[in-house]
């Protein structure tokens, strides 16, 4: 008796993160709410911001938070972290509406709220802090004695790879 086992044919070029990196130019950030990791946050994220490459940025923040004025094209939004059905619904379509290409996330515990916001969302790349509900595409975990900035850098230096 012979069994044929079907074999399944490789992609004739492996997967490449600088490939799905290629064509970003509109960039969505949620800054996290606590006022230690939005300060490490804001301080990590100026190396992004300083990038030769000039991305559109909506950046979602705490309310009542200090917004420096950039040098970049932008704009901020309050954030509430833990929408409710209407409040998702208003930020899901204030995101859809810039149609960014990627969704950075840095607040490190987000709740279940917002990742219900994050997981209806219709965005091609999203990265950053959660689990595997979250319906990120990479993710990052924030233990006790890890390192938030260290974890923000690396997401900044996927974008860096363009």
């Amino acid at each position: 008796m012979i069994l044929n086992k079907l074999r399944q044919t490789m992609p004739s070029s492996p997967y490449s993160f600088q490939d799905r990196f290629q064509n970003i130019n509109r960039i969505v950030i949620i800054y996290p709410k606590n006022q230690k990791w939005l300060r490490i946050a804001k301080y990590a994220l100026q190396r992004m911001y300083n990038l030769p490459e000039r991305f559109e940025y909506l950046l979602f923040v705490p309310p009542d938070s200090t917004t420096p004025e950039l040098n970049i094209e932008h704009e901020y939004v309050e954030m509430n972290y833990a929408p409710r059905l209407e409040d998702r619904i208003t930020i899901a379509n204030r995101i859809i509406s810039f149609d960014p290409d990627i969704l950075l996330q840095l607040e490190p515990e987000p709740g279940e709220l917002l990742v219900k916001l994050i997981r209806q969302l219709d965005i091609p790349l999203k990265m950053g802090f959660g689990d595997e509900e979250s319906d990120l595409n990479v993710i990052y975990s924030q233990g006790e004695s890890g390192f938030y900035e260290k974890n923000i850098l690396n997401l900044i230096a996927l974008l860096e790879m363009k």
